[in-house]
């Protein structure tokens, strides 16, 4: 498959050159700027085949420092599951993602432990229209383990918006997930997650993709709130 990118590579690792970072001040990530557009005619979603690969430079967006490029390809569709595997710099695996159909979650390894869904999480709510929203009330699995934990995904599907970046710009639907659930560490609470991002049916996956979230724990009878990391996924590169 030929591979369509605009990156270079410094120390072995590939950056766009929107960010490149002068000197040692530390700032944190520019927001990304779009523009409405109308809904591509005619609206094509690019079909799932063994070998399509998208690469990511998964970003902190506090201090706009690169942390590593981030490889999912599918490495099999066999009883009507789609499986991604997803590998590091390093080549080390992190975990696959499933989808069942295809545009549907049944399992999401982008997080600290890998969870499988008991009922599907729709990666967008239908391309046809835009202003949607909808809950899917859940709960997952951790690894092996037989325990569910509760989870409720608030999804908003806002509209066509026409997105650039240093590999392209494409016309995306943005979409917005807000997750509350039960986290397996008992010590997380009232654990929420704000997944924001631009799907675009040309590549069949983002172009971008933020994750931020809040927990809290109890030290005594004092609250501690903490935050998560606050992340940014880029395309860097796809098959074709």
């Amino acid at each position: 498959m030929q591979e369509s990118r605009r990156a270079f590579v410094i120390g072995g690792l590939t950056l766009p050159l929107s960010l490149t970072l002068v000197g040692c001040a530390i700032q944190s990530l520019s927001p990304i700027k779009t523009t409405p557009t109308l809904q591509p005619t005619p609206l094509n979603l690019r079909e799932a085949r063994v070998g399509q690969s998208w690469k990511y430079l998964k970003i902190n967006q506090f201090n706009s420092e690169p942390i590593e490029l981030i490889e999912d390809q599918i490495s099999a569709i066999e009883n009507g599951q789609i499986i991604i595997s997803r590998k590091g710099q390093k080549n080390q695996n992190l975990g696959n993602e499933v989808q069942s159909p295809y545009g549907k979650l049944l399992s999401d390894s982008d997080w600290d432990a890998s969870q499988t869904y008991q009922s599907v999480v729709p990666i967008y709510l239908n391309l046809n229209q835009i202003n949607l929203s909808d809950t899917v009330r859940t709960s997952y699995q951790v690894g092996n383990s037989s325990y569910r934990l509760p989870m409720a995904v608030t999804i908003r599907q806002h509209g066509w918006e026409s997105i650039t970046i240093p590999s392209g710009t494409f016309t995306a639907m943005k979409v917005e997930k807000l997750i509350r659930f039960q986290h397996n560490d008992s010590s997380r609470l009232d654990s929420t997650r704000v997944d924001r991002y631009w799907y675009s049916p040309e590549i069949g996956r983002w172009v971008v993709r933020e994750t931020s979230g809040t927990y809290f724990t109890m030290a005594g009878p004092r609250r501690n709130d903490m935050k998560e990391d606050f992340l940014r996924y880029e395309l860097q590169s796809w098959s074709k």
